[in-house]
């Protein structure tokens, strides 16, 4: 990536600052930026009523006090439990070779191992969520996450601190193990945070990527998981539930709540006119 933009700009960031500085709280600032970042167009989305027949639960509304009840546990969880977890994790990425200078992989590099990436994390998170469901553990853990049962952008980092600390593993498995670059985490961060967004917003709009990319879950997937409570496990793919067998009763249904979907925004439109 010799001679790019990026890498003006990443020689300009090491000469400013420590490696420290950049792994910790220059990733965090990145994950922070970038989560928020990610949902402003789909919070755009859900004042345009245009917009509202692409919405999957078309009954429910998310109210201005049910986000700021999420932001407010964001909040919390970002500081106390993520920015701890970035800090502590300084050390291992580099035992585990991770550097910092300068030059940059290159794009079809970092492309493949984001890919790679989406299938470590993917199939890590379909097992611990699926023992977070578990009825010994889904009351006191997982159930909090579940406050959401039409889930908006926001909601998709609301969770227990013993959640977050789980799943937030998964998501740095596989740097851990084949990261060599902190520029190739922080592209990872946008991937995932874009993927973790997009399943939580409430809208299965014609250009999501489940439309473009084999086996992506999307919102539509995993809206289904918040409303019913069981099955659809995975994070961002769909074979794992398959391959498991806990997709069937989403699939059985989808024609059936298709149905009432449409029904219940003609209604609706029929009262507006």
């Amino acid at each position: 990536m010799s001679g790019t933009v990026f890498e003006t700009w990443w020689q300009q960031m090491l000469q400013n600052y420590t490696e420290t500085q950049i792994s910790t709280v220059g990733t965090f600032l990145v994950h922070e930026i970038l989560y928020f970042l990610v949902y402003v167009p789909f919070f755009v989305a859900d004042q345009i009523p245009a917009f509202r027949k692409y919405k999957i639960q078309p009954k429910v509304v998310n109210t201005w006090e049910i986000q700021w009840r999420c932001l407010k546990r964001l909040i919390f969880n970002h500081i106390v439990i993520q920015l701890p977890m970035i800090l502590i994790s300084h050390p291992i990425l580099e035992f585990f070779g991770l550097r910092i200078d300068a030059p940059l992989p290159s794009f079809p590099l970092i492309f493949f191992k984001c890919c790679l990436f989406l299938i470590v994390e993917d199939f890590y998170f379909y097992w611990i969520h699926r023992l977070l469901h578990h009825k010994s553990l889904y009351k006191h853990i997982h159930k909090i996450h579940h406050d959401h049962p039409a889930p908006h952008g926001i909601a998709a980092e609301y969770a227990h601190f013993v959640e977050t600390l789980f799943l937030g593993l998964g998501t740095v498995l596989g740097p851990f193990l084949f990261a060599r670059h902190l520029f190739t985490l922080w592209c990872w961060l946008a991937v995932r945070l874009f993927q973790t967004v997009e399943a939580h917003v409430g809208y299965d709009f014609p250009w999501s990527p489940r439309h473009f990319i084999p086996f992506w879950g999307g919102a539509l997937y995993h809206d289904y998981h918040h409303e019913k409570f069981l099955g659809n496990y995975a994070s961002t793919f769909t074979y794992c539930d398959w391959l498991f067998g806990t997709d069937t009763r989403y699939y059985q249904t989808a024609e059936a709540r298709e149905k009432e979907r449409q029904a219940f925004l003609a209604q609706t439109d029929k009262k507006q006119q």
